[in-house]
């Protein structure tokens, strides 16, 4: 999830998003039922599963982002749009996050990635690094659209 702080509207991955408001990116294949459009990047998909009742378990840590990081953020989102059993939800999160990470504060999905693996990880870093450890739901004040693909295009599931 990335978070707009700066007083002003930025892009983010593609999308103008309103200062204080969040945006979630992540990749996604055809298992659940509103990513059967797409199979790879998506924008908000996970705030809107969280909504519908659907009880995504997450921990996070987080960072704060200079320009020049979220520049390095968007790049790192727009070519990384894809899923597979070898590059998937796991894959793209420890990506985007060591594209800006530097030495200890990288994290790891494993040598086969999966999500219990870079979970696993991000709370090692997390608790080493001093950073703010969360353990939530995903919820925030985020861009009311759900969007697939690099450009983004507005899903046809945003009820």
């Amino acid at each position: 999830m990335i978070t707009n702080l700066s007083g002003s509207t930025v892009n983010i991955a593609g999308i103008n998003v309103a200062d204080g408001k969040s945006i979630t990116a992540s990749t996604w294949d055809e298992s659940v039922d509103v990513s059967r459009e797409h199979k790879g990047l998506w924008l908000n998909l996970d705030s809107k599963l969280n909504s519908n009742g659907i009880n995504l378990q997450n921990v996070s840590i987080q960072l704060p982002l200079r320009q020049i990081d979220l520049d390095t953020v968007n790049t790192n989102i727009k070519n990384n749009d894809k899923w597979g059993y070898l590059t998937n939800c796991s894959t793209f999160a420890s990506k985007i996050w060591n594209s800006i990470a530097s030495g200890s504060s990288k994290v790891d999905a494993g040598s086969i990635n999966t999500p219990a693996s870079l979970a696993k990880s991000i709370t090692k870093v997390g608790e080493a690094e001093s950073y703010t450890l969360l353990k939530y739901n995903t919820s925030s004040p985020h861009h009311d659209s759900v969007y697939y693909g690099y450009p983004p295009i507005k899903s046809n599931n945003n009820n």
